[in-house]
């Protein structure tokens, strides 16, 4: 019922974007449930510490860092199919080395494979979508908010999958997750024929690679770029407890956790699909959020936790959505998927830095470990409120629509 009410909204976007990407994303979002519901557990089984398990997620977040301009490069300058599907079929080898579970080096490597394949395939898959639109800001909006929540729809099916092999066999979630993404691939190449191969090439005149860099060098330092980046990389602390704090339960209770944050991530994705959105709803989401945060940590029942969980990834998702429509409408489609890897980038970066910290902190106590992402947070919103006053100033009191002001509108 979930993915049929799913497939209903989307279908206004696949008439101009073409069915073959959201069959991508929905069964890429299958294949990512399938493992991320019980992923930390699976290492914890192994005997790896949560400063371990941190550093997993860093070497992972490294490895997006280094692979997103590269992938960029291929999906604005040369073809889109590509760029997605080379993207697509690492992932895939990835998940099949954890399914192996050859030992610590080969999960490491597993990491940085899985880094690489979710940079060619995820800034560009958003890309894809949006460059087949007009360029009107609430449409790119909403196609945002609906990728948000097809994916979350789609991923809470993958996870009934993957709870029940994970207790048959933990390592199968692995094999589930590499299967979904194998199919995955299968319908974008279908799709690509046949919408004939003019559609997956780069359109218009290529600028100099010079000139092309420096553009995303300008985009980087954009405010909005920085709101995106930090908004994205403040998730890392729930993230990684989540399974953990749950994780005395029965796999049911890890179960219901996830399901709540996929639901929640469609609850997140719609609030921020609308046309309008209300005047300070940024600084509200942040604050509601915190709160959340915070009972998360400190909650000792199941249920608490699961609950305060679930309405933090409404916000989370909300800002996330949020930060990155504000960033994409001062975006040109020429630098499409280049930005969306640049604000990846960065935001990978400082998620790799605060995975370790959230790792290391977890020893001493859950509260400590989700104290990077409040600060993270609380950045969001200074930033956008610095932000405003000093487009406003330039303005001399006339709202500029080029400058993130209008968060707080």
């Amino acid at each position: 019922m979930v993915l049929w009410w799913t497939a209903l909204h989307v279908r206004l976007s696949v008439r101009r974007t073409g069915f073959a990407i959201w069959a991508f994303l929905a069964l890429s979002g299958l294949g990512v449930g399938c493992f991320t519901v019980a992923d930390n557990l699976y290492f914890q089984s192994r005997g790896y510490s949560t400063a371990v398990i941190g550093g997993l997620v860093a070497v992972f977040n490294i490895a997006v860092a280094v692979a997103e301009i590269p992938a960029a490069i291929v999906f604005d300058r040369r073809s889109y199919w590509l760029a997605i599907q080379l993207g697509n079929l690492t992932r895939t080898a990835a998940l099949v080395l954890f399914f192996l579970s050859l030992g610590l080096v080969a999960d490491v490597a597993a990491e940085a494979l899985a880094g690489v394949g979710a940079a060619a395939m995820s800034g560009t898959s958003y890309a894809y979508v949006l460059n087949r639109l007009n360029g009107d800001p609430a449409q790119q909006r909403r196609a945002l908010g609906r990728i948000a929540w097809l994916g979350a729809a789609a991923s809470l099916l993958g996870g009934l999958v993957g709870a029940w092999s994970f207790s048959v066999s933990p390592r199968s979630i692995w094999l589930g997750g590499a299967v979904c993404m194998a199919v995955a691939g299968a319908a974008l190449l279908l799709g690509h024929r046949g919408r004939g191969s003019g559609s997956s090439f780069a359109k218009g005149e290529v600028e100099p690679l010079r000139h092309y860099l420096r553009g995303l060098g300008v985009l980087a330092a954009h405010p909005r770029a920085w709101m995106s980046v930090i908004a994205n990389a403040a998730l890392v602390g729930p993230l990684i407890l989540w399974q953990l704090r749950l994780g005395g339960s029965v796999i049911a209770t890890v179960l219901l956790g996830f399901a709540v944050m996929k639901v929640a991530g469609v609850v997140g994705g719609r609030l921020i699909a609308g046309r309008r959105i209300p005047r300070g709803l940024l600084p509200l989401l942040i604050g509601g959020n915190a709160a959340a945060i915070a009972v998360f940590a400190l909650a000792g029942n199941s249920i608490i936790v699961v609950a305060s969980f679930g309405a933090h990834v409404v916000a989370h998702v909300a800002i996330s959505v949020y930060c990155s429509a504000q960033f994409h409408e001062v975006v040109p489609d020429s630098r499409r998927a280049g930005a969306s890897s640049v604000v990846s980038l960065l935001g990978s970066g400082l998620t790799a830095l605060a995975a370790i910290a959230v790792g290391m902190l977890a020893e001493q106590s859950a509260l400590a470990a989700v104290v990077p992402s409040l600060l993270l947070y609380g950045l969001v919103l200074a930033i956008a409120i610095g932000s405003g006053i000093r487009a406003r100033r330039k303005a001399g009191g006339v709202r500029d629509t080029e400058e993130p002001a209008l968060l707080l509108d």
